[in-house]
């Protein structure tokens, strides 16, 4: 053990050196995961642990190893750090004054200084790399395990397609798509790539054809090669397609709906046929529905696999011809939703309507009801009611199960006014006269002032005594004074339930 030593905290309270050479030269061009690397590293040359290792000093600095053993390749190249064993992985930190200015530095890496130069030659002159785009392009060869001729390809096909603006992460997104198709050579890469010149092609051909001049974006080139690559649809097939972008913006999304429902049918009638074909027997099916688009005053644009299959649910209740009169009534209601076309279906079918004439009876009497709602409504002041079902019900009562007719009703609506539930109130009067069978308002007006006057002689009487038990000082309370203060058709309409034994 040596004569001298470091407390074992003292690392905690003590300071790493950096070279000020280090932060103006390497450190601008490193990621920040080789920087994090590189400075922890440091710091274990002037305080070493004995238990440090390669997956400790990645727990340390929440990296996973990969990670890690990538910083230290990077700082290998740049000559800052030497490997001297591989396993476990040790490494020797070198001098960045002694790697600048006295000439000793680790050997270049020449493999990658030769990637970089033709890196920098795809480029050219027009878009400097920085070194950490480098290295980042670099990890592709030795992460990704992609041969170095099939990274530059990829490169030299993006900036083609892209331009020379074209991002790192946008190619090393193709880069990954290339390992997963097992693409290990040069050869195989020229086919894909070739093939990818295709998608572009075609992808810029269905924005020409959408009556725009500009190129794909990377989404637009995705699903172009989904419909071409992966569905196998011809370059032909897609731009036969484009015919339904006929309303609105035309966009790829609204495409790859159309190529998707398309795809979905081929693959259940297990029959390939051209998507002309396709489209042209489609427009005799989907012509009843582009009527009753049209009578809701809705985009024609709205015909798609969602709303085909609500037609397919409409039919099963009615035919086309009731289903257009269902969205007649709506659109004249000023509701214009297949849902609200649905539920007017529904509701008729709940009704026991069978054919185009029963419909036309219902909504006739439908109407009318309304139409005599709507003058209840005035006469009793309910400025902000609507018509609705309940209140149909309430009506149809009165008018035939009790027999009244319209007039003696509005008449007797006038009786309502002021009420907090007018229609109710109305309901509790009626029920009345219809028990005691009056029919006219005259009859019901001197219903109405005989109650007032049998009324009033009774309150002119004086109330007898009430008899009850003896009483005892403890049973006497203050007596509370009760005010009548039902008005005279309250107080015969409560008489006349009492009578009934409604009470």
């Amino acid at each position: 053990m040596p004569m001298f030593g470091f407390d074992e905290q003292y690392p905690l309270f003590d300071s790493t050196p950096v070279d000020n050479q280090f932060i103006l030269e390497y450190l601008p061009t490193a990621t920040g995961d080789a920087v994090r690397v590189y400075l922890y590293g440091l710091m274990q040359c002037y305080h070493p642990e004995a238990a440090m290792s390669l997956e400790q000093m990645a727990r340390e600095l929440g990296m996973d190893a990969d990670a890690v053993l990538a910083a230290f390749r990077h700082w290998e190249r740049k000559g800052l750090v030497r490997r001297v064993k591989d396993n476990p992985p040790t490494y020797s930190y070198v001098s960045v004054k002694q790697a600048m200015f006295m000439g000793s530095a680790a050997p270049v890496d020449q493999e990658y200084e030769n990637f970089a130069t033709a890196v920098y030659g795809i480029f050219g002159n027009d878009r400097r790399l920085h070194g950490k785009e480098i290295s980042q392009i670099y990890e592709w060869v030795e992460d990704l395990h992609l041969p170095a001729e099939v990274v530059l390809a990829l490169i030299t096909h993006m900036v083609k397609q892209n331009g020379k603006g074209v991002s790192i992460k946008t190619i090393e997104k193709r880069a990954l798509q290339l390992l997963d198709e097992g693409v290990t050579t040069a050869e195989d890469a020229q086919a894909v790539l070739s093939r990818d010149q295709q998608v572009h092609d075609g992808a810029k051909a269905v924005i020409r054809r959408m009556g725009k001049r500009r190129n794909p974006s990377e989404d637009e080139t995705d699903l172009y090669r989904k419909w071409t690559v992966d569905w196998r649809f011809t370059r032909e097939d897609v731009l036969a397609a484009c015919v339904e972008l006929t309303k609105g913006d035309p966009n790829f999304k609204y495409l790859d709906g159309i190529l998707s429902r398309l795809y979905a049918k081929r693959s259940e009638t297990g029959r390939v046929q051209k998507v002309a074909e396709t489209l042209a027997g489609e427009q005799d099916a989907v012509a009843p529905l582009r009527a009753l688009l049209s009578v809701l005053n809705l985009p024609t644009a709205a015909i798609n696999p969602g709303t085909l299959k609500v037609y397919e649910e409409m039919r099963a209740l009615y035919p086309d011809n009731i289903i257009l009169m269902a969205g007649q009534e709506c659109s004249r209601h000023g509701v214009t939703k297949l849902d609200d076309v649905m539920y007017t279906l529904q509701n008729w079918k709940r009704n026991g309507l069978q054919d185009a004439a029963a419909v036309r009876l219902y909504m006739q009497r439908i109407n009318e009801m309304n139409d005599f709602l709507r003058v209840l409504y005035e006469v009793t002041g309910m400025v902000n009611a609507r018509p609705n079902a309940a209140d149909r019900r309430i009506a149809a009562k009165w008018l035939e199960e009790w027999g009244f007719d319209m007039a003696f009703v509005t008449q007797c609506a006038a009786w309502a006014i002021g009420k907090e539930r007018p229609l109710g109130y109305l309901d509790r009067m009626l029920e009345a006269y219809h028990g005691k069978g009056v029919r006219t308002i005259e009859a019901a007006q001197q219903e109405r002032e005989s109650f007032q006057q049998a009324q009033a002689a009774k309150s002119e009487r004086p109330a007898a005594a009430p008899r009850g038990p003896k009483t005892v000082e403890q049973q006497q309370y203050t007596q509370r004074e009760y005010i009548h203060s039902d008005d005279a058709i309250d107080a015969m309409m409560k008489a006349w339930q009492e009578e009934n034994g409604n009470a």
